[in-house]
């Protein structure tokens, strides 16, 4: 069972998390952004100066993971950006 003093502390750190500066945000989003294309440039590295060979599999795996990390970042990012504009419209 969830007591009281959980729901304020759950509810003061959403809220704490959601009314933070947009630079914050921001500065996430660029982080996600640049992994992404840095994930995107290491598969076409792979597949267009590497011969098919197991490296250039793992390459290609790497830049994948790293595109994937990136765009997760990003758009989580994005969502906090959303999710704080209606918290501070609603709040104010």
């Amino acid at each position: 069972m969830v007591n009281k003093l959980d729901i304020k502390l759950w509810r003061a750190a959403l809220k704490q998390h959601y009314t933070a500066p947009m630079e914050m945000s921001f500065k996430q989003f660029r982080l996600g952004a640049m992994l992404f294309f840095f994930g995107l440039v290491l598969i076409y590295i792979a597949t267009n100066n590497v011969a098919p060979s197991l490296a250039q599999e793992i390459i290609t795996l790497v830049g994948l993971c790293i595109a994937g990390a990136g765009f997760v970042t990003a758009m989580l990012a994005q969502v906090r950006m959303v999710i704080s504009r209606f918290v501070t419209f609603f709040t104010e």
